[in-house]
C-alpha cells in the first residue's frame, strides 16, 4: 500500500524568506506518490528522471525526461506512481501572481496570459535538450543566490534573479509558440473519473459518500478504496480540502469570512474555522492579513539599486 505524504502547514509565498519566488533542484532515492494539493502561486516544474506519472485535476500525464508543467494557482495535482520511485529528480521554479506582473515590465499581464494558456488547469510541454540545460542552469542559478548571499546587495541580487526568471519564461513562451502541449489521459477508471468530474464541480454543496456510491451504482468501499488509491485522500479528505483551497482564493477578495464560509459549503463557521487551521495551519483571520502584508509588500518598489 502506497503512503501519503503529509502536507506542511501552509505559508504563502513571501512569509519563508523567498520574496515571492522560490527555485529548487531536488533528487530523491526513494518516494512515493504525494496527496492532491494546490498552492495560491505558479509551479513551474520540470521532470528530468525517475518519475511516473502527475495528476492534474482530472488528468494523468505519463512523466517523460525534460517535460515541463506550467501549474497555475489552485490547480490539483500530485504525483502517481505504482511502485516506489527511484532516484527521481525534479525542479520547480514557484512565482506568485504578484512577482509575475513585475516581470511583464507593465507590457504584458504574464499572470493574466499564463492563466490563459492553462485555462484547463494545466499545460504540459516536451522541452529539447538544450532548453532543458538552460532550465537546470536557471534554476540552480537561483537556488544558490537564495543560499548564499554575496557581499552584493540585496537589490542587486533579486535584480539579477528577475534577469533569470524573464529568460526562463521567454523560453517557456517560445516553447508554447512553436509547440502542442501533450496530451493527458482520464486519470483512473472511466467510474472514478466521472466521480472526480462530479466533485469537482460540487464540492460546494453537500457531498456523503453513501449519497455519492448510490448515485455511481457502487459500493461504498470500491469507492472508498479506489478513491483513495489515486487521489491519496478520502472523500471526505478531498471535499474538505477542495472547499479551504476555494475559500484561500476567495480572501484575496474583500467578502467576509462568514460569507467566504457559506460560499465555500461549510454549513457553519466553526466547522470552518476547524477545518481551515486544519489544512492551512493557521486561523483564516491571520492567513488573510499575512496575505495582504505580503501583497501590499510585492506591489511596492523592489529596486533601489
Amino acid at each position: 500500500m502506497q503512503k501519503d505524504v503529509t502536507q506542511a502547514p501552509f505559508l504563502p509565498m513571501g512569509q519563508q524568506g523567498n520574496q515571492g519566488y522560490e527555485a529548487h533542484l531536488e533528487l530523491s532515492e526513494s518516494l512515493e506518490s504525494t496527496q492532491f494539493h494546490c498552492h495560491d502561486y505558479y509551479e513551474f516544474y520540470i521532470h528530468l528522471r525517475g518519475g511516473e506519472s502527475m495528476g492534474v485535476e482530472n488528468r494523468l500525464y505519463p512523466l517523460l525526461p525534460n517535460q515541463v508543467f506550467i501549474l497555475p494557482p489552485f490547480s490539483m495535482h500530485g504525483l502517481s506512481c505504482t511502485q516506489t520511485m527511484h532516484n527521481y529528480e525534479r525542479g520547480y521554479l514557484n512565482l506568485s501572481p504578484e512577482i509575475l506582473r513585475v516581470l511583464g515590465c507593465g507590457q504584458i499581464d504574464l499572470d493574466q496570459f499564463f492563466r490563459s494558456q492553462a485555462s484547463g488547469g494545466v499545460c504540459t510541454y516536451q522541452l529539447n535538450d538544450s532548453d532543458a540545460e538552460k532550465y537546470v542552469f536557471i534554476l540552480r542559478e537561483i537556488q544558490s543566490n537564495q543560499q548564499n548571499p554575496s557581499w552584493e546587495s540585496d537589490a542587486f541580487i533579486r535584480f539579477r534573479n528577475y534577469a533569470l526568471m524573464v529568460h526562463l519564461l521567454s523560453m517557456l513562451c517560445r516553447t508554447m509558440r512553436r509547440h502542442d502541449p501533450l496530451e493527458g489521459e482520464a486519470f483512473g477508471s472511466g467510474m472514478i473519473q466521472e466521480i472526480l468530474d462530479y466533485i469537482n464541480n460540487h464540492y460546494t454543496q453537500p457531498i456523503r459518500i453513501e449519497n455519492l456510491a448510490r448515485s455511481f451504482g457502487v459500493s461504498v468501499s470500491w469507492l472508498s478504496h479506489e478513491f483513495t488509491r489515486f487521489t491519496h485522500r478520502s472523500v471526505y479528505d478531498y471535499v474538505l480540502y477542495r472547499r479551504v483551497m476555494l475559500a484561500r482564493q476567495q480572501m484575496m477578495g474583500s467578502a467576509s469570512l462568514n460569507d467566504i464560509a457559506y460560499q465555500c459549503g461549510f454549513n457553519d463557521y466553526s466547522n470552518f474555522l476547524r477545518s481551515f487551521g486544519k489544512v492551512v495551519g493557521m486561523s483564516p483571520s491571520r492567513y488573510r492579513k499575512q496575505l495582504k502584508q505580503y501583497r501590499n509588500l510585492e506591489m511596492e518598489p523592489q529596486m533601489k539599486l
